[in-house]
């Protein structure tokens, strides 16, 4: 059922790729970009951008001086990426299959925004964990949500609501994570009044006395 509702939502964005590219290229993020900077550990930074749309979230990034790579899986999506940057290691690779790519330890910072909230409410936990797993020791994942408590459709995208109740029940099933922050905020797109839900979390491996 997950890859199905994956593959539609894909082939949704394959489909309206260059609108979305246009749409959301030139929305200023600063507001959620902050909370999450203020926290990556010192020292050089590596940021993987797990949903990467237009590209927007890793050109800021790669503009601070810092090596991202960027995955969405939409290959339409990733070919307008990277006609506009050329220092960001992009591919296209969908949510699944970032526990196969020898990742483990290697960001200071993951980079999920508006992009978790196409995988289903039991498949999460899962997805999660398979990208904490990808941080160094005290990096930092940053994710949004959709404010809600339900699963839907919306024109051929798959979309999973969260907020504050879901999300604890989601944080029971992490391992190796911290709870930093947990916020709401208003859609940064003009004209539009939706409500996010915005986390933070750091990586905290378990150590053996």
């Amino acid at each position: 059922m997950y890859e199905y509702l994956l593959m539609t939502t894909i082939d949704f964005y394959h489909t309206h790729a260059k609108d979305f590219f246009s749409q959301t290229i030139n929305v200023d993020m600063q507001n959620v970009y902050q909370p999450f900077l203020e926290r990556l550990p010192n020292g050089k930074q590596t940021i993987l951008d797990v949903g990467c749309g237009s590209g927007r979230d890793s050109i800021f990034f790669a503009d601070q001086g810092f090596d991202v790579t960027a995955i969405d899986g939409s290959q339409n999506l990733i070919d307008l990426a990277k006609q506009t940057d050329n220092r960001i290691n992009w591919q296209c690779l969908t949510f699944d299959k970032i526990a196969n790519q020898n990742w483990q330890n290697r960001f200071t910072g993951i980079w999920a925004c508006a992009s978790l909230l196409h995988v289903p409410f039991e498949e999460l936990p899962q997805i999660l964990n398979d990208s904490i797993g990808c941080l160094k020791p005290n990096g930092i994942l940053y994710a949004s949500f959709k404010y809600g408590d339900s699963e839907r459709d919306k024109e051929g995208r798959f979309f999973c609501d969260i907020n504050e109740e879901r999300w604890q029940l989601v944080e029971l099933k992490l391992q190796s994570a911290e709870h930093l922050k947990i916020w709401q905020t208003i859609d940064n797109r003009v004209a539009r009044q939706e409500i996010w839900l915005n986390v933070l979390l750091q990586h905290m491996p378990t150590t053996i006395d």
